[in-house]
């Protein structure tokens, strides 16, 4: 269910050019990463023979700008950071229930760290594909006094990548689940602003499924494809995503999809074992261009 009022219709309508917002944000850092490739380091052909090297680059950087917290006031000797607001808002309530061997799924830049230092949690292994964001990663770890327990792994979220990388840290953190699979591996799966960007998501998430524990918890917060056709969604939403896309959000922002329709997708996972013990799910922001879905859904026990 929703449970936030929509905003006035200026609001409304002002909210749909957020995404036009980020997209430029995330254009001008491809743009200064190919202009450095070429006039800096000499490299004139890497904008055409290099792109996934420049384009991880330039995500790179636009997202360690993206997500660091924002001062509340424009003198440096001011540290205080402002209340999250927003999308934002949803994550707190959520990741602070993590416990267990937690699967921390594209972390970033560590931004959802603070979240995750509660005693409760034995075990952090973070899935990172972006190699360039690792350095952010590992000091944030460090920041939070949590990095003997934080394993960084350079893979996506794929079970053929992701097995092997969990058995490279040789923790042993796959033994039960390659003696037998049913016994999973995962306590805690979190999915943060994510699930937009890894490819077949179906497949992906039906293997992270797999992953989890009888009895684990797969805790989401993602921006879905408006749904329009609720009486809280909206049709101009639904197709200002589509402009987006067309005008080239997934390129420049890391593969990301606006159109994700994650709910049925998260919900139907579960079929095969009659589906999820319990779901707890929230949706929000319906009369945007860029809704949230929220909360927690607990995989049937043993």
């Amino acid at each position: 269910m929703s449970t936030e009022t929509p905003p006035p219709f200026i609001g409304r309508m002002l909210a749909l050019f957020e995404p036009a917002h980020i997209m430029t944000w995330a254009m001008s850092h491809y743009i200064r990463v190919c202009a450095e490739a070429v006039f800096k380091n000499g490299q004139l052909f890497a904008p055409i023979t290099q792109t996934g090297r420049l384009r991880d680059e330039a995500f790179g950087r636009f997202w360690i700008e993206f997500t660091s917290p924002r001062q509340m006031s424009s003198d440096p000797n001011n540290k205080e950071i402002p209340e999250p607001v927003g999308s934002s808002a949803l994550i707190p309530p959520i990741l602070r229930t993590a416990s267990g061997i937690v699967l921390d799924i594209g972390p970033g830049t560590g931004t959802q760290m603070p979240l995750l230092t509660s005693p409760a949690i034995t075990a952090l292994y973070g899935a990172e594909p972006c190699k360039s964001l690792h350095p952010t990663i590992r000091e944030k770890a460090l920041a939070e006094n949590i990095s003997p327990k934080y394993h960084i792994m350079p893979t996506g979220v794929a079970a053929d990548e992701l097995i092997p990388a969990l058995r490279a840290t040789g923790t042993g953190v796959v033994d039960a689940y390659d003696t037998d699979p049913r016994a999973g591996i995962f306590d805690t799966i979190l999915c943060v602003r994510v699930l937009c960007s890894v490819p077949e998501m179906e497949r992906t998430v039906g293997e992270l499924y797999g992953m989890l524990r009888p009895g684990g918890r797969l805790l989401v917060t993602e921006h879905v494809v408006n749904p329009w056709r609720r009486a809280k969604g909206s049709i101009v939403g639904r197709v200002v995503q589509g402009i987006y896309q067309v005008l080239g959000w997934s390129w420049f922002v890391g593969d990301c999809c606006l159109d994700r329709d994650t709910e049925a997708v998260l919900r139907a996972v579960a079929d095969v074992d009659g589906g999820w013990e319990k779901v707890e799910l929230e949706r929000n922001f319906e009369w945007s261009a860029m809704p949230y879905l929220s909360g927690v859904l607990v995989k049937k026990g043993v």
